[in-house]
This record gives structure tokens, sequence and C-alpha cells, in this order.
């Protein structure tokens, strides 16, 4: 499938064009570098069809999901990559 181009709202100025932020006078604000200026952003995506496979996994875990208090890496239970295949999540 091919990939789709759609034009979006800029999420750093919210589409204004522009960007007010700490560094600029009250009442002044700066080109934004997102959009330069447009207020719109192109996103280019492949619509999802089916979840692919990945070679060399045997198991899935859980990731802690940050770094400074959490630490990184898995956690939790864990299941075989067969299982993940066929909907089963490991346990948290």
């Amino acid at each position: 499938m091919s990939k789709v181009v759609v034009d979006a709202e800029c999420n750093a100025c919210g589409a204004t064009g522009v960007y007010h932020g700490f560094c600029e006078a009250k009442g002044e604000a700066v080109v934004c570098l997102g959009c330069d200026g447009t207020g719109r952003a192109k996103v280019y995506y492949v619509p999802f069809t089916v979840r692919r496979n990945r070679r060399g996994i045997k198991t899935v875990r859980r990731s802690r999901g940050g770094f400074l208090a959490t630490g990184v890496g898995p956690t939790g239970g864990e299941v075989t990559y067969a299982q993940f295949k066929k909907g089963q999540m490991p346990c948290a």
C-alpha cells in the first residue's frame, strides 16, 4: 500500500503560523519553524492493514516506559511471541 499525504494543523503553533514563547517580548511572535508560517503541516503515513511479524523475538514483556523514576527495560510477566501474535498481552 502506498503512502497517504494529508494536510493537518501544525502542532508546533496550533495552526497560527506564529510562535510566542518566553523569549519573545510581549506582543511579539516569530514565524513558526514547524510550518514556516503556513499553519499547516503535511502528514505522511501508510494506512494500517495488519500487524507485521518481527524476526528474532522469542518473548514479549511490558516496558517500564520511562527513564527518570522508573528506569528502563522490561518489567512484569512475559508471554511468548507466538502468544502475543494471537492477542495475549503480558501482565504488568
